[in-house]
């Protein structure tokens, strides 16, 4: 119990840098005790009696740690709210002492310490806690720019580097409801596809923190997999964890696993993503992405799954792209069936729809920074290219709260703030690095590559929810016979791995599909 205590209180939501609050301890005791010398004669007062008193005030200031969330920002970044959240976190401090003292005479424990210099640690302490994290930040800053050879995105610290990420996005934080979620994750078999990848992995980890009564992950890629286990063993070992090496196309496999494993909750996050692979490769983006999602959905159906939540992508909307019509055909198998006769167990079909996260397999930012590393060029493929970005903790954490409040039948679109221009996140990942000598050079659009992203059609609405992050998308309905007879052709076409036909009947099925690749795009006027 203590060990799981002490995991959540230094987990990264809790408390990212668990040595920040012990260097503020130590200033607050040492604030106290000049606040005390100040106000007071030196001779006669030994330093000990003051010393234990204010140790025992010191857990009321870490309930304000708490409470005001001071340790929620990274220590690099030191902004207003920041400043706000240290005199929040000792002001309540203060008042806990004050109260304990009125009420219960804690003033007699040590040495009598006056209220006036309480009042005093508390500004001394301010003061010092904000000129901690502003040298923290001016040194780091420092080593930065005088890291020459290897720059930020050259450090072999992968921590580091991804919490520096944070910068590259400048907004206010986005906030969930985790009691909303525990309740609803709490004691629950979860299964989470594509536990590998680089959302599949943050939604273990945040998952793994709500006491599940297992985890159930599975991937077909076995090292990322293996490494994902290593991490449970060493994080979470209290959670009984079972890894899974399987194809999600495969039938049987996943049937004899739903039998044996019963999983209650579903998080659905393993699919082919690469858009220029999946150009080159449409027959298998068909079976891997829709195939493989009608199977999990049916064994949801079958065996009496309580939630499916589908992770889908922006690149489903107005699709341009054979991975992004795929996800589009995903998502409206999903929300047929949950509004179909064959729903008997009623499982909720939640789909939620995001934009890039920064930082996953395959993303710009692990491109980019290693071309940073090897001194550049950084190629971009269009001067106006612009696209939504999220960082995996932020989509995360939306893809659970979505889970929590969500409707059957409905896709939950995030708010994913300002869209960002590649160029320019390129070039503050370059400034980051502290080399000003790297160019930057335009390749041109890939095939299937949209200039601009959305995460709306045209003829979409949204609908608010609880959360002001996460709308609802008004889409219409679909006839599920209909829908299912469609898609099933389509997967019996992509298993002749005749290209041309399994995108002309992608495109019947997704009349909104636009193909940008000179190849299909004939294909689809003809």
């Amino acid at each position: 119990m203590l060990n799981k205590f002490i995991r959540w209180y230094l987990s990264y939501d809790a408390l990212p840098y668990w040595y920040l609050l012990i260097a503020d301890c130590v200033l607050i005791l040492l604030a106290g005790i000049a606040a005390f010398y100040a106000n007071h004669s030196l001779e006669g007062v030994s330093v000990l009696p003051v010393l234990l008193t204010l140790m025992a005030y010191l857990p009321a200031y870490l309930v304000g740690f708490r409470v005001f969330r001071t340790y929620l920002a990274p220590a690099r970044r030191v902004m207003p709210k920041d400043v706000l959240r240290i005199s929040g976190a000792l002001l309540l401090g203060f008042a806990i002492i004050m109260f304990l003292r009125i009420n219960f005479h804690t003033d007699s424990i040590g040495q009598t310490i006056r209220s006036r210099d309480l009042l005093l640690q508390c500004l001394l302490s301010m003061v010092l806690m904000i000129c901690l994290r502003i040298m923290v930040r001016i040194n780091f800053e420092g080593y930065v720019k005088r890291n020459h050879l290897t720059g930020l995105y050259g450090l072999s610290n992968s921590n580091l580097l991804d919490i520096e990420l944070s910068s590259l996005l400048p907004r206010k934080e986005i906030e969930v409801d985790m009691d909303a979620i525990r309740t609803k994750m709490q004691g629950k078999h979860i299964l989470v596809t594509g536990a590998a990848g680089s959302i599949g992995k943050e939604l273990v980890r945040l998952l793994a923190q709500f006491s599940p009564k297992s985890l159930l992950l599975l991937d077909m890629a076995e090292t990322p997999l293996h490494d994902v286990r290593v991490m449970m063993q060493r994080e979470f070992s209290n959670i009984p964890c079972k890894t899974v090496v399987c194809n999600i196309c495969h039938h049987h496999r996943l049937e004899e696993f739903f039998k044996h494993n019963h999983p209650e909750i579903i998080f659905h996050a393993a699919a082919y993503k690469h858009v220029p692979m999946m150009e080159d490769n449409p027959t298998e983006s068909v079976l891997n992405n829709i195939d493989g999602t009608i199977k999990l959905a049916n064994l949801a159906v079958k065996y009496g799954v309580q939630t499916f939540v589908m992770v889908s992508t922006d690149k489903a909307v107005n699709p341009t792209n054979i991975m992004g019509c795929s996800k589009r055909v995903c998502e409206i198998y999903c929300q047929s069936l949950h509004n179909s006769p064959r729903n008997t167990a009623g499982c909720n079909f939640v789909t939620t729809r995001f934009g890039n996260v920064l930082g996953s397999n395959g993303s710009v930012v692990p491109a980019f920074r290693e071309q940073i590393r090897n001194g550049g060029p950084v190629y971009v493929t269009h001067p106006d290219i612009v696209r939504f970005f999220m960082l995996i903790s932020e989509a995360c954490k939306l893809v659970l709260q979505a889970a929590t409040i969500g409707k059957g039948g409905h896709i939950y679109v995030f708010d994913m703030g300002h869209s960002v221009k590649i160029n320019q996140l390129a070039k503050r990942m370059i400034k980051l690095s502290g080399k000003s000598d790297i160019k930057i050079i335009y390749t041109g659009l890939r095939p299937g590559e949209k200039l601009y992203e959305e995460v709306l059609n045209d003829e979409e609405q949204v609908l608010p929810t609880s959360h002001e992050r996460i709308k609802i998308a008004k889409v219409r309905e679909y006839n599920f016979d209909k829908v299912e007879q469609d898609i099933l052709s389509l997967i019996e076409i992509a298993k002749s791995y005749d290209a041309a036909k399994t995108v002309k009947t992608l495109k019947s099925i997704v009349p909104e599909y636009v193909p940008q690749n000179p190849e299909y795009k004939n294909l689809c006027q003809s």
